[in-house]
């Protein structure tokens, strides 16, 4: 990876981004570039002295954090997330890095919130970081439901992190278990995880992953359940997964898990779209 963007509005939840993004440039001896967006609906002198003291504020907040890697700034008007978007696509981005999003209750059931859309719209995989850049990642989890998407993801992780230990997973959901009285280890439990494990053989290989990269387990139980399980037993410091983009009639484009992850994130996130 030679180049990590860094979109900042300079807020506590923006630093804690760039730092990471700093302390991942420094691993990979790449290149970091931190871009603050002024909102172009602004009128056009305001705008104008925003981001001057955007463009001053930026580089003194760079040098403020310990990240291991020197970096770039710059300060422009335009629409926030179509910036970002063409930004990492000039600039030929291997990674995109945001903070998580403000919370707005009200709005967040009715749209995508701009880390969403965001995430949605780069091409590069997007790293949303939640918590504090103070040690490497070690442990990183990653769902799998056998698409493109999803081996993406297991191969951005890999390359993001050479070191970290990844636990992989695939869900496997009893259908009606409350009418079938179906429980794990039964019958239907038994033929659906032999059918996983074949698909996920066919996968591997249609995806050309590596076999370190094979190893997804499949556990039995709903894709929440088991997420929820493997978070609090494996307890990573990032989790990995493929976006998947859904029809104009859903309400989240990245698929409902990818877009409550997003929302309520239980850590730190690594996405990759289709």
């Amino acid at each position: 990876m030679k180049l990590f963007l860094v979109a900042s509005d300079l807020s506590d939840r923006s630093a804690r981004a760039v730092q990471r993004a700093l302390r991942l440039a420094a691993a990979h001896g790449a290149a970091c570039h931190v871009l603050h967006v002024v909102d172009e609906d602004l009128p056009i002198d305001i705008a104008a002295q925003m981001r001057a003291g955007a463009a001053e504020r930026l580089v003194d907040h760079v040098k403020s954090l310990e990240g291991g890697a020197a970096a770039t700034t710059e300060a422009v008007i335009g629409d926030p997330i179509l910036a970002i978007v063409e930004a990492a696509h000039a600039r030929g981005a291997d990674l995109v890095v945001f903070g998580t999003h403000r919370p707005r209750a009200f709005l967040d059931m009715l749209r995508e919130t701009t880390v969403e859309r965001m995430v949605r719209l780069v091409d590069p995989p997007a790293l949303v970081v939640r918590n504090p850049a103070e040690r490497d990642y070690a442990r990183v989890l990653v769902p799998v439901s056998f698409s493109h998407a999803c081996a993406k993801a297991l191969s951005t992780a890999r390359t993001l992190l050479p070191a970290a230990e990844i636990s992989a997973f695939h869900a496997v959901h009893l259908p009606f278990a409350g009418l079938t009285h179906e429980r794990p280890g039964g019958p239907m439990d038994r033929e659906l995880t032999a059918e996983a494990e074949e698909v996920r053989t066919e996968w591997c290989a249609t995806q050309g992953l590596p076999n370190a990269l094979c190893e997804v387990a499949p556990i039995t139980g709903s894709l929440g359940q088991v997420m929820d399980q493997r978070v609090q037993s494996f307890k990573p410091d990032l989790i990995a997964l493929g976006a998947h983009t859904r029809g104009r009639l859903s309400a989240h484009t990245l698929g409902s898990f990818a877009a409550d992850l997003l929302r309520n994130p239980p850590t730190d996130l690594l996405l990759a779209d289709t």
